[in-house]
């Protein structure tokens, strides 16, 4: 299970805040909290909406990989113009690109990029210009439609990450359930591809969000995803994450239940 520690985005008002002060302090308190706490990837965003994303995620990841240069990072950014600036500064491969989808433009601009890149990581959002789809079938459609289009331009298989979308479920209660059924059927169809998703959106609105999150993750790990983007320093999930291995026999021995029990962790 990969882990990518979702603290640093700019969407949050302490984050854009520093960013806009160029709080080095603190974004390295950050990365570091996150990088203890278990992250196996770093997700950056530097999207505050002042005109200054690419010069200020460059300035991210400078900082980031300069403090440490043995974590993996997850450019973060809607721009493929931001992404193709920022892509060769990463020293630590494989770097993981967040995101793309079908929409018809930005599949257009993104397409290009990765034919000079055939080792990233994509994170690939099951949503089209339509939206994101409120069936799972049509999640599905879409990954298949993605898979099609960035193994013609080389992209691994195995190094596609699909997002089947986790929506919130106090708004709508079938949300996850869709997002299961799309996750698994995705699975099934493209076989040697890989799943990811950002779990909190599960708990939005809701008290109590880290439980949610939680045995979200332990029940979305037995579907068969393979990666997160969540606040790893959040309580109780590594744990589940540890445990959840445990039980769907993708942890071998207990070792990594073990090491991280005595590491504290549990």
């Amino acid at each position: 299970m990969i882990i990518v520690g979702e603290r640093i985005n700019a969407t949050r008002k302490k984050i854009r805040e520093a960013l806009i002060k160029k709080d080095e302090k603190f974004f390295l308190q950050e990365a570091k909290k996150q990088i203890e706490s278990g992250s196996d990837f770093l997700d950056l965003n530097a999207g505050t909406g002042t005109g200054h994303e690419a010069e200020d995620l460059e300035w991210l990841v400078n900082l980031v990989q300069s403090a440490y240069p043995d974590v993996r990072l997850a450019l973060d950014s809607s721009s493929t113009d931001v992404l193709a600036k920022c892509l060769p500064m990463v020293k630590n491969k494989p770097v993981m690109l967040n995101s793309v989808n079908a929409e018809e433009k930005k599949l257009k601009e993104f397409l290009p990029l990765v034919k000079n890149f055939p080792d990233l990581y994509i994170v690939a959002l099951t949503m089209d210009d339509s939206g994101i789809p409120s069936s799972f079938e049509k999640r599905i459609y879409i990954a298949c439609t993605l898979y099609e289009k960035l193994t013609e331009s080389g992209v691994k298989k195995e190094n596609i990450f699909y997002d089947a979308l986790v929506q919130p479920v106090g708004t709508d209660t079938e949300a996850f359930n869709t997002y299961l059924k799309a996750l698994c059927g995705i699975k099934e169809r493209l076989p040697g591809t890989k799943s990811i998703c950002g779990l909190s959106n599960v708990s939005f609105g809701l008290p109590k969000r880290s439980a949610i999150n939680k045995y979200a993750f332990a029940i979305a790990m037995y579907a068969g995803l393979d990666a997160v983007i969540i606040d790893p320093v959040e309580p109780g999930i590594i744990e589940a994450r540890c445990i959840a291995g445990v039980l769907t026999g993708k942890d071998q021995f207990c070792m990594n239940y073990i090491s991280s029990f005595r590491e504290g962790k549990i």
